[in-house]
């Protein structure tokens, strides 16, 4: 046998083999294969006796051995191993003679794995032995105790590696190699200790007392031996305190060398002050930073028992600190008196007046300006403030300046109380008119903020060169002079002359009233004439006197003579009285004489009822409760003044000049309100009248002030009133006695109420004791009895408080319901110069009682006092127009006039049905408005508009409203032309004014939005630290357009929703009052030229107060529809290049299919998000602009086919424009109808199918357009996937056309369909050149603030005010998820309102300057969900400028091509079987999918049940990672399918018998779709585990052996633990955390996979991300959360983060705990990382510089192109490509629900169906409970059901603690229960 063997050897030849074998008779196969074993078993003998011969110590596996010795006998068994391989293969190349595959022999196999492994064991030996030669010898100092632990931690962790290996061949030597690094391990920390480069020489010396030996550890003999010698390892415990203590020690003096270091480099912010050369130290927060950070590290080391050694030290920074700190506080406290100061200072008149102070400010100054220069000269923050002499300098700076302050304040303080009414001033108010003192006409400009009505007074220039003023009258507001008795000298002291000035006004009205009395006496016949001599307020206080004296006379008359004639002669008399003024109204009269009538005719109205009412009850006593209760005026000769009286009350009158303001009708509920008011008073009390908006209350207080002659001031109260500015208030009332009436008091916050009460209380107090001085806060003041406080309340609104107990008992209520209209309409009417008023008025208060009654209920809709009243004022002004025409047709006419343009068209035939029952047989007068008409006309045709009725009709109600209001408002949905309206009637009166037609002005419009800025910026606010005072943009405007006394009109535009928030604030401006008051008791009072317009869409939101202070318009878009916008479009697109022909066929095809198609679609189809008729039409119009051009065909030459391609294109356009908001099942429809109309449409597929084929002139599919053969790159990752669809090729067809023709675009879908992809694929297709991009990633906490920010920092500035892209480019903002903002409390978006504020106007304001910004060159491109969860309804106003396309679900054969593609191109590699399987697969996950959505519905306890395109993508992704080697069964195919579905839909559902459905509803997919039954296929139900870190390539595997699983978990664990610089877990891992961490790793490992887990505390959710993240092979990053971690600490830490993962291009997982937001901005960001990987202005121009240097090495490798852009892009991808973001939250409590609503942090990573992945990077994949996964969603809708979980989860886990294991921080064993919820998607 042997011998025909050895003829088989190589050089034997083959025929004397084949013989040799011949000769064998009984040869076989079997034979010769034990033959070969017979053969090798010789050769083995010598190995295998090494192996296990004894005595063991003597082979090469004892520790006895030399590891040169045992390698050589290593070598040897190598060398005798190669020549058994060399047998054995010759013995195989015999065999292969006859046919025979013989596999390598095992024990062979066996044999070198053992030799191979017995190599590397002695290796490391030899290795361990060289090392340990080196390093005893070593010196000390020398050492690397971290190279020589990561050293010996490697080693030890190979031979532990291999100990694990063969733990059953019991090889000594790797038990010995072991233990002696576990020995030298055990001595590295005390190398470590002794190396510490903290220890100094006491600490050496107290080692040698511990060892009592002594050493120097400088010497070059202290070796690591000598170390061993002198037995220091016996004394490591004590010699790691020493070394401990040394460290704490080094630490300390680290610290304060850190310290040093950072006052050498902190500056202070100097910056120039204005331009006189002043300093002013700007920002502090870094230095107060630094100083916080380490005045507590300094008290921490002071409390160390290390700090001994540093005490001094210690000492000295503490001192040095502190006095830092003093004096920069100091510095701030000086420089924020001197700024104010320096401004007061700088005004002549002030420095004459306060000598001494001037003079002290002024060292002050010098020295404020030696000591900010040299802190400029040198502004190192230590250096500057340690000055010798600087903190005391400082001290008496401020001592001076509090000095100065506190006489400035007494100055202005003395100034107030010499001239009380100073106090209603605010303090720069006030110093301005200090500040000109000497020039008197300066000062004419405040008088009206002193006085009730003196606008001015008449300066005469007197003296010998003319060089004194003095004043010899008095004009009102309403042009009425007064001559004062005697003239008053203006000089000296503003305040004494204005006090001359108030005196006079007094002694003047006093004796006209007193002459005014005796006149009317002397004639009280010729009334005509007396009018016309006396100014208004004496006629109708004399009249009044005249009529109580007459009144009295007759009363007594009465009694005597028992008769009621006396009382009816007088009755007469005043009957015949008032024909006479009624007469002289009608007439020609001057403006004065008029108000003076009016005012005089409203009065003597009142006093013609009460005689009749004393007549009808008989009354003859003058002491009769009837007579006693009226408001009698009579002129007492005893006091020679004018006394009031009613009941037992009796007032002086006050003599403030009121000029003719008008006054009231008196009806008998404002004789019970002044009855209550003049006891509340006479009591010394304060009144307080409630009610509804439009009763009266503040006006009944006004008009009682006027009949008492007294100064009123009315305060509109909001809630930044403090109490400093009450106080000052207040004391003004008590010193000039006049009123103060408080609009809207509740409003304050009821912390100031608290005070205000105190305030009041002081006053009321001292005017019961009848005290003329009292302490008022500390200060002793007069007190003048006259003064009254009232309060009006209007209760029932948002933002109003409850009036504590205290201060209501200071005030009377009075309950002030709605008066009696008619009686208010009758004198009204008759005071206007009406006869048969009562008929009248009757009509008037019957058409508002029926309105309110009978039209719908409408918000913009009032029908109360206010509207009745500016009704008959109306009227008045209508019958002095109009003398020739009657009263009934004059009342007829303003009827329509006021009420018309407010109705609804629905409202409007019902209305002129009351006025024609109203005035039966009246026709209404029509009024010419000839040229203005004409002038409208002229304006709309030149604007390129239509001449409709309607809109002509709405700018003359427009214009009419603005005559008869102050404040208008026009309402509207959006198309219904409001911007039309007010832009024509602006341009019309400007144009009539510019062609010299008297009685119209120039327009100026000041547009701005309340809603797109908050609060404080539109109305101004105090900063809290400073107490500085920052304008806001309204009080900005409104005051520059009220100081400029052009007779141009200024229009104040509120172009925004109205709601009770803001525009509570603008009631004092918007009633009669016309004032607004801020915060810092400024007082701005809007002049006649200044009026508010507001453009709202409704006013759902707004106060019945607001709505009836406004004029309203309504238009309805149902009147204008959307026929003349198409003609214009039609008119501005006829040009040249488009005929006349083209006009009059687009004419004829939107007649024929507008109509129909919008009647079809509202009555036929559903819209996700509905868009106006006039959107839709407009829409159509800019679509077919973007397309119809020349180079698409619509040619005018080509006169055969232009008509057919005009009708292609509209046709085109008006599907995707009004029909394109449509669903799915609204697209079937329509295309059933249109095709109806157009029926040259191929048959196959819906009409949205098609596009225009230029070439061919007709209908193409969009499939065409299809590449053909497509194949998606097998190296691509999933995210980059974008398989062409007809979906992709037509919504980019479509948005690219409207973006490049610079139309804005809206996509809207539900989530999944691409709306993010296809936008951006169009960014990406535009030319980078020309086109810049950027994406605004929206979410529930953008404000409008970041929202600017953004989009500033993206534009520089190219002339004044005008700001463009960088780069001179164009610039595409696309904003995602546009409807997340959060709404506010009224259903805005601020930030979508600053948006439509820059649409419609291109700027918006500077939020500091209050300037204008004009962005230009930026066009926007959006996309949005459905509104619902998070998402909401957006505004129709925004909504109305895009053009908005619903991206619909796609068409089954659109998805199964998708994924069909995709499936059956990765399964063309794999055996034969499994091929076919991709339709079954993709059939399958559809039908899975639909049977899912069919059944799991989300209801309000699982409101996540929420499934879409992104699910089937999730599952495809998984069964793309199949591999052909391991994948290559049917039933593996399907096992994986099975595990896609699971962690895709099952790990959502939160209960057993959901998931049991889930079960079934798979079980049959797998029944019908693959033959085969679920528990086959997945024994015992358990679903199966797939995992890809097994082995190595990582493949995509059935993880079939838990067991092994387990084993390889527990082995990475040990890894991980023996991790040089890691923190060990002791982690028990049950079957559950396996399960987490495999699923974990499923997710991460992919590009760009983000996850959410979801679990309380301690359920493992950190360790085992740390594990998953070492099975990956990525580096854990994670943000330290200390006391002063804010917002910019966070972006210093995203920087690392972006630096590691983009510039070093390391794969990192960043570990996010709930418990480290400690900002809400936090999250915002991880939101940009996730949706675009930008965080926006993350970096400074030079770190980006920085960035770009690092990076351009790997550009350059990877062909980037070195530009800003495209670098900045570069790292950005990178960032994407290499982060994972794990966030880990808690379910319990409310921060989860709100931290999940406001981020993307839930949404769904996938292959777009349609086009490249939307957002799979804003995916945070994941979170699953334990077993039965739940989706953050769910949680944060379902905390009740969570509590309970938690609660039980956490019994659990207690009942879990064992003495048997230290429960690991992440035990996982809670089953069923929220461990690690891992949420997907």
């Amino acid at each position: 046998m042997a011998s025909s063997f050895r003829l088989m050897r190589p050089g034997s030849s083959f025929v004397q083999g084949e013989i040799c074998i011949r000769e064998r008779d009984g040869f076989n196969n079997i034979t010769l294969i034990q033959s070969k074993h017979i053969l090798l078993a010789p050769a083995k003998v010598p190995l295998q006796n090494l192996i296990s011969c004894s005595p063991r110590t003597q082979r090469p596996f004892g520790s006895s051995v030399a590891p040169d010795s045992a390698l050589q006998q290593v070598s040897e068994l190598c060398a005798q191993l190669e020549a058994l391989k060399e047998e054995e293969h010759n013995i195989s190349y015999g065999l292969n003679i006859f046919n025979i595959e013989q596999p390598p022999s095992k024990d062979i196999l066996a044999l070198e794995k053992d030799v191979n492994y017995l190599q590397q064991v002695w290796e490391i030996a030899q290795q361990w032995e060289v090392l340990w030669d080196e390093w005893k010898g070593g010196h000390l100092a020398s050492l690397e105790t971290e190279a020589m632990d990561n050293t010996a931690q490697t080693m030890f962790k190979q031979l532990h590696t291999l100990s694990r290996v063969f733990k059953d061949k019991h090889w000594e030597v790797v038990d010995s190699s072991k233990s002696r690094i576990t020995q030298f391990k055990k001595i590295i920390p005390l190398i470590a200790d002794l190396r510490n480069s903290a220890m100094r020489e006491r600490h050496w010396d107290q080692i040698r007392q511990e060892v009592q030996q002594t050493f120097d550890p400088t010497h070059a003999d202290f070796t690591l031996e000598k170390i061993v010698a002198l037995g220091l390892d016996h004394h490591a415990e004590r010699i790691s305190d020493i070394s401990g203590a040394a460290s704490k020690e080094l630490s300390i003096e680290q610290t304060l060398e850190d310290i040093t270091k950072t006052w050498e480099e902190t500056s202070l912010d100097i910056t120039p002050y204005k331009d006189k050369g002043h300093h002013k130290l700007r920002g502090t927060d870094d230095v107060f930073q630094a100083l916080e950070d380490n005045q507590v590290t300094l008290s921490v080391m002071k409390a160390s028992r290390f700090v001994k050694a540093f005490e001094k030290e210690v000492d000295h920074w503490e001192r040095s600190l502190s006095l830092v700190l003093e004096v920069i506080e100091m510095i701030l406290t000086v420089q924020r008196q001197w700024m104010y100061l320096e401004n007061i200072f700088l005004a002549d008149d002030i420095r004459k007046q306060l000598v001494r102070e001037t003079a002290e400010f002024d060292d002050v100054n010098s020295s404020w300006k030696i000591i900010m220069d040299q802190l400029d000269k040198d502004k190192n923050a230590l250096r500057g403030t340690h000055r010798p002499g600087l903190l005391e300098k400082l001290s008496e700076m401020n001592t001076k300046l509090e000095e100065i302050q506190k006489s400035l304040d007494m100055y202005l303080e003395t100034k107030r109380q010499i001239f009380p009414r100073f106090y209603f001033l605010s303090n720069d108010d006030l110093l301005e008119i200090l500040g000109q003192s000497r020039n008197p006409e300066a000062v004419q400009s405040h008088l009206k903020k002193c006085f009730d009505n003196i606008k001015s007074l008449r300066i005469n220039k007197v003296g010998i060169n003319n060089n004194k003023s003095e004043a010899s009258g008095m004009f009102s507001a309403d042009g009425e002079f007064v001559d004062f008795t005697h003239p008053v000298l203006l000089e000296g002291p503003v305040e004494a002359w204005l006090c001359d000035v108030e005196r006079t006004m007094r002694w003047t009205l006093k004796d006209c009233l007193k002459n005014c009395s005796m006149a009317l006496k002397k004639m009280p016949g010729k009334r005509s004439k007396w009018v016309r001599d006396w100014p208004g307020q004496m006629l109708i206080t004399a009249s009044q006197i005249q009529w109580t004296t007459d009144v009295t006379r007759a009363l007594m008359t009465s009694k005597e003579r028992a008769d009621k004639a006396a009382l009816k002669s007088l009755k007469k008399k005043q009957v015949s009285m008032l024909s006479q003024y009624s007469e002289a109204i009608r007439g020609n009269l001057s403006k004065i004489l008029r108000l003076k009538i009016v005012a005089l005719v409203t009065v003597e109205v009142h006093a013609r009822d009460v005689i009749s009412k004393l007549a009808k009850s008989g009354c003859c006593d003058v002491n009769a409760f009837d007579w006693l209760c009226q408001l009698r005026l009579y002129w007492d000769k005893d006091v020679d003044d004018c006394i009031i009286k009613q009941t037992n009350t009796h007032f002086r009158y006050g003599y403030e000049y009121l000029g003719n303001s008008g006054r009231l009708v008196i009806t008998p509920l404002t004789d019970r309100c002044y009855m209550t008011l003049t006891t509340a008073l006479h009591l010394h009390r304060g009144g307080s009248p409630k009610g509804p908006a439009g009763t009266g209350k503040t006006e009944t207080v006004k008009d009682l002030g006027k009949s008492l002659g007294m100064y009123v001031i009315v305060v509109n109260c909001s809630e930044g009133l403090d109490f400093k500015s009450m106080g000052r208030m207040y004391s003004g009332l008590a010193q000039t006695g006049a009123w103060g009436c408080f609009d809207e008091f509740n409003r304050i916050n009821i912390e100031v109420l608290s005070v205000v009460a105190q305030q009041i209380l002081s006053i009321l107090s001292a005017l019961s004791a009848g005290l003329n001085k009292f302490t008022f806060e500390g200060k002793q003041i007069n007190l003048v009895w006259s003064c009254g406080i009232f309060i009006t309340m209007n209760p029932g609104y948002a933002g109003r408080t409850e009036l504590p107990d205290n201060l209501k008992s200071m005030f009377r209520p009075i309950s002030m319901v709605v008066p009696d209209s008619t009686l208010i309409a009758e004198i009204t009417l008759f005071a206007e110069g009406f006869n048969n008023c009562k008929v009248l008025a009757k009509k008037v208060f019957t058409l508002y009682s029926l309105a309110v009654q009978q039209l719908s209920k409408q918000d913009h809709y009032d029908f109360g006092l206010r509207a009745l009243t500016s009704l008959l004022r109306y009227a008045g002004k209508k019958r002095r127009a109009c003398p020739d025409i009657v009263d009934e047709e004059i009342l007829l006419m303003s009827m329509k006039d006021m009420n018309i343009a407010k109705l609804a068209s629905i409202d409007l035939p019902l209305f002129n049905g009351i006025i024609q029952d109203l005035f039966p047989a009246v026709e209404t007068p029509t009024i010419d408005y000839g040229k203005l008409k004409e002038a409208i006309e002229a304006e709309l045709r030149q604007s390129g508009l239509q001449v409709t009725p309607f809109t002509v009709s709405k700018v003359i109600q427009l214009y009419e409203t603005k005559n008869s209001r102050h404040s208008s408002m026009i309402v509207g949905k959006t198309g219904s032309g409001k911007t039309v309206t007010w832009r024509t009637l602006q341009n019309t009166l400007s144009a009539l004014h510019r062609n010299g037609e008297p009685g119209f002005n120039l327009i100026r419009e000041c547009p701005l939005n309340p809603k797109a800025v908050s609060l404080g910026e539109l109305y101004g606010e105090y900063n809290l630290s400073t107490n500085e005072w920052t304008d806001g943009v309204l009080s900005s405007l409104m005051r520059a357009a009220c100081a400029d006394e052009k007779p141009d009109e200024k229009w104040i535009v509120f172009d925004g929703p109205v709601d009770t928030l803001w525009i509570e604030s603008m009631n004092s401006v918007m009633d009669d009052n016309k004032v607004l008051t801020l915060i810092n008791g400024e007082r701005i009072s809007m002049p006649e030229q200044v009026s508010l317009l507001f453009e709202v869409e409704d006013l759902a939101v707004a106060s019945p107060a607001t709505v009836s202070r406004c004029g309203m318009v309504y238009s309805d878009y149902s009147d204008l529809t959307w026929k003349p916008y198409v003609q214009s479009w039609m008119e501005k697109r006829q040009n040249p290049f488009h005929s006349q022909i083209e006009m009059a066929h687009l004419k004829q095809l939107f007649d024929r299919y507008i109509d129909k198609t919008l009647t079809f679609k509202k009555t036929h189809c559903k819209e996700l998000v509905p868009i106006t008729e006039l959107n839709g039409v407009a829409s159509l119009c800019r679509l077919y602009d973007s397309l119809a051009t020349p180079e698409n065909g619509v040619n005018p030459a080509d006169s055969e086919n232009f008509g057919r391609m005009v009708e292609l294109w509209f046709i085109f356009s008006l599907i995707w424009s009004v029909c394109a908001s449509v669903d799915e099942d609204g697209r079937k429809k329509i295309d059933n109808f249109l095709r109806e109309i157009e029926g040259t449409f191929p048959n196959k597929d819906t009409i949205y199918e098609y596009y225009v084929d230029t070439k061919n002139k007709t209908w193409a599919s969009f499939e065409d357009k299809l590449p053909k053969g497509w194949r998606y790159a097998s190296n691509a990752p999933f995210y980059k996937i974008m398989v062409p669809t007809v979906d992709t090729v037509r919504y980019h067809y479509l948005v690219k056309a409207l973006v490049s023709a610079q139309y804005p675009v809206l996509l809207t879908g539900p989530v999944g369909t691409g709306k993010t992809s296809v936008a951006q694929s169009v960014l990406q297709s535009l030319d980078s050149v020309t086109w810049a991009m950027l994406t605004i990633n929206m979410s529930a906490q953008t404000s409008s603030n970041n929202v600017q920010e953004i989009i500033e920092s993206r534009v520089e500035k190219r002339i004044k005010g005008v700001y463009v892209p960088v780069g001179g480019k164009k610039m595409v903002i696309l904003l995602d998820d546009l409807n997340m903002p959060a709404i506010d409390d009224f259903g805005s978006q601020p930030p979508l309102e600053l948006l439509r504020l820059w649409i419609d106007y291109g700027f918006w304001y500077d939020r500091q300057k209050q300037i204008l910004k004009c962005i230009k060159d930026i066009f926007l491109l959006a996309a949005m969900g459905p509104p619902g969860g998070g998402r909401t309804q957006i505004s129709g106003r925004l909504q109305s400028r895009f053009n908005l396309i619903n991206m619909t679900f796609p068409t089954e054969s659109q998805i199964k091509r998708i994924y069909g593609t995709m499936i059956s191109q990765k399964l063309q590699e794999f055996e034969e079987e499994v091929k076919p399987i991709g339709g079954v697969l993709t059939q399958a996950t559809l039908e899975l999918y639909h049977a899912i959505t069919a059944r799991f519905l989300p209801t309000p306890a699982k409101i996540h049940y929420l499934f879409n395109l992104r699910d089937i993508s999730k599952v495809f992704q998984g069964l793309l990672r199949a591999h052909k080697d391991f994948h290559d069964t049917k039933q593996s195919i399907t096992r994986l399918w099975i595990h896609e579905c699971f962690r895709v839909f099952s790990d959502r559902l939160v209960d057993h018998a959901d998931m049991e459905t889930f079960v079934g509803l798979l079980s049959e997919k797998l029944a019908s779709h693959f033959d085969v039954p679920y528990h086959t296929i997945c024994p015992n139900k358990q679903p199966p585990l797939f995992g890809d870190f097994l082995r190595e390539p990582h493949v995509y595997e059935d993880l079939l052996d838990f067991k092994a699983l387990k084993i390889h978990m527990e082995n990475q664990l040990e890894d991980y633990n023996l991790t040089p610089g890691v923190v060990p877990m002791s982690l028990v891992l049950f079957r559950d955390a396996i399960e987490h961490v495999t699923r974990l790793v499923r997710v991460i490992s992919q590009l760009r996979g983000n996850m959410l887990l979801v679990g309380i505390g301690g359920s493992g959710r950190q360790s085992l991300t740390r594990l998953a993240a070492y099975i990956c092979k990525f580096t854990v990053f994670q943000v330290e959360v200390t006391k002063q971690y804010r917002k910019q600490e966070f972006r210093e830490d995203i920087k690392k983060l972006y630096r590691l993962t983009g510039v070093e291009n390391k794969p990192t997982v960043f570990l996010f705990n709930d418990t480290q937001i400690v900002d809400e901005s936090f999250l915002e960001d991880i939101n940009n990382i996730l949706s675009s990987g930008e965080v926006p202005n993350l970096y400074k121009a030079d770190e980006l510089d920085e960035i770009q240097n690092a990076l351009s090495d790997s550009a350059r490798k990877d062909n980037i192109l070195e530009t800003s852009d495209a670098m900045f892009n570069y790292l950005i991808e990178r960032v994407r490509n290499n982060l994972h973001i794990v966030l880990c939250m808690s379910p319990v409590g409310d921060p989860f629900r709100a931290q999940i609503g406001m981020s993307k942090v839930t949404k769904a990573r996938v292959v777009d169906p349609i086009p490249e992945n939307e957002d799979s990077e804003q995916v945070l994949d994941g979170v699953h409970p334990l077993e039965n996964c739940r989706q953050a969603c769910e949680i944060q809708e379902k905390i009740p059901q969570l509590e309970h979980d938690v609660q039980k989860s956490q019994q659990h886990t207690l009942s879990m603690w064992k003495p048997l294991y230290p429960l690991p921080v992440n035990v996982e064993g809670i089953s069923g229960h929220s461990g690690c919820h891992m949420l997907q998607d």
